[in-house]
């Protein structure tokens, strides 16, 4: 059964008459005739009563018109749809980012987004493992850090944004006077307030001391990033943060000092899987990125968008 054998069929059921049916579909009233007959032989059944020139519809055919009706509507509908996609007056954005200060920029560019379309449906999902939610197909594309991928996988694309340093965190009114930029070494020596073991940025920071045979003994941990910032401000400590989590957390009370150390930097990635179609909201997504990653003030990638 073809869409155009039921085409056919319904234009029958509204003129009921072969002829004024076949000049209404552009077509020689024969050819109208035979495509019915080939409906009826494929159904097995006849669609129309034919008496004499008049037609009326049988109980079979009564059933096919009231199906053939809500299939062209749901074709229309699904029509009208996809093109509400393709001018984004609808749909669905699935993002994904690691925990911390990565999950609170990509938050902020997705507001943005919103209020650019906001008929466009948004999640953000946080998580440790941006691959694994991409193959779950739980996000559409998501944002990480190159430290993490151990392994290439040719079935994603990984496009670099931008590099950011690490920095100490202190205090100005109680600052420590060290030439810049800072030596992880002499930091180590000063109290600190850091996250813990758990945490992505404090992992990067146990790997560069480990790497020159230091040992990160802070004052206290927690996981809370507002906490670190208030310890910090009350005087307990500095802390050792990515340069985009201090601006995020900017205050007058604290200064950052960027850290000299081949760790303590990072590429942040934006990962998609190559085979799967992307939407018109991620594309658009894409067009407000990098703008909005420049108003951040981030060094930009040389390959970045």
């Amino acid at each position: 059964m073809e869409l155009r054998q039921l085409e056919y069929f319904l234009m029958l059921c509204e003129e009921m008459q072969f002829t004024r049916a076949a000049e209404r579909l552009n077509i020689a009233q024969p050819t109208l005739s035979q495509q019915i007959k080939v409906l009826e032989n494929e159904v097995n059944t006849p669609l129309f009563n034919r008496i004499g020139k008049k037609i009326t519809l049988t109980e079979a055919g009564q059933i096919l018109y009231r199906q053939a009706q809500t299939i062209f509507q749901t074709l229309h509908t699904t029509k009208m749809q996809m093109q509400q996609l393709a001018s984004l007056e609808k749909g669905i954005l699935r993002v994904g980012a690691l925990p911390g200060e990565l999950t609170n920029i990509v938050s902020d560019l997705v507001l943005k987004f919103m209020h650019k379309y906001p008929h466009i449906q948004v999640t953000v999902t946080s998580g440790e493992d941006i691959h694994s939610l991409l193959k779950n197909n739980t996000i559409d594309f998501g944002f990480s850090f190159s430290p993490l991928i151990e392994n290439y996988d040719e079935q994603f694309v990984e496009i670099p944004l931008y590099t950011e340093k690490f920095c100490y965190v202190e205090r100005k009114d109680t600052a420590t006077h060290f030439e810049e930029p800072v030596q992880l070494r002499h930091i180590l020596n000063e109290p600190l307030v850091l996250f813990s073991n758990a945490h992505l940025c404090r992992r990067i920071l146990n790997a560069a001391a480990k790497s020159d045979k230091l040992t990160v003994e802070p004052k206290f941990e927690t996981s809370s990033i507002p906490a670190i910032f208030q310890f910090v401000e009350q005087g307990l400590g500095g802390t050792i943060v990515a340069k985009t989590l201090f601006d995020l957390h900017a205050s007058d009370k604290l200064q950052a000092h960027i850290i000299q150390h081949p760790i303590l930097e990072r590429e942040t990635l934006l990962i998609y899987q190559k085979e799967r179609q992307q939407s018109p909201a991620f594309k658009a997504f894409l067009d407000l990125l990098k703008p909005a990653l420049t108003n951040y003030q981030l060094a930009l990638s040389a390959n970045s968008l």
